[in-house]
């Protein structure tokens, strides 16, 4: 495994602001839960509007909840003045994302100047135990020189 040691000492709040200013998880109500070099989480908890025909969530939501997840733990570990952009990503539906919240899981396995590999999972939590819903691999790439640049959203983080 490559060495994973964030390159931006400032990372949590530079990654915790970019966010926070994620309009899609804001509208979603997801929270930022665990960060760390090389590693996050995200939650959102089930509501009517996010769920699909049968009420379980919508696969298209879960899909983008690991790739946000995948893409924070990427941007852990880039250096100041970057952002981040999935190039590509992989995902399998293991179960129905069915339950009260979802978590998504992210860790980074591999790292190069540009671009970083992440294996992502998402979890529903049902009936007190997590099912495993997803499983994925996605690839991040490093845009240096690239202001994570603002804008109106306002998602929630958990310190």
């Amino acid at each position: 495994m490559t060495d994973l040691k964030p390159k931006n000492p400032d990372f949590d709040a530079v990654v915790r602001n970019s966010f926070g200013r994620q309009s899609f998880m804001d509208f979603i109500g997801a929270d930022l839960t665990q960060l760390s070099a090389g590693s996050c989480d995200i939650s959102v908890p089930h509501q009517a509007g996010l769920t699909q025909q049968h009420g379980f969530f919508h696969g298209g939501l879960v899909s983008a909840l690991a790739d946000s997840a995948a893409g924070y733990a990427a941007f852990s570990l880039f250096p100041a003045n970057s952002t981040v952009l999935t190039v590509d990503f992989k995902v399998n539906f293991l179960n129905p994302s069915e339950g009260k919240l979802l978590i998504a899981k992210a860790q980074v396995i591999s790292m190069d100047r540009k671009i970083c590999h992440v294996n992502g999972d998402v979890f529903a939590m049902k009936d007190g135990r997590e099912i495993h819903c997803l499983t994925g691999i996605f690839t991040m790439m490093c845009l240096e020189g690239r202001s994570d640049s603002a804008n109106l959203g306002r998602a929630k983080v958990a310190s």
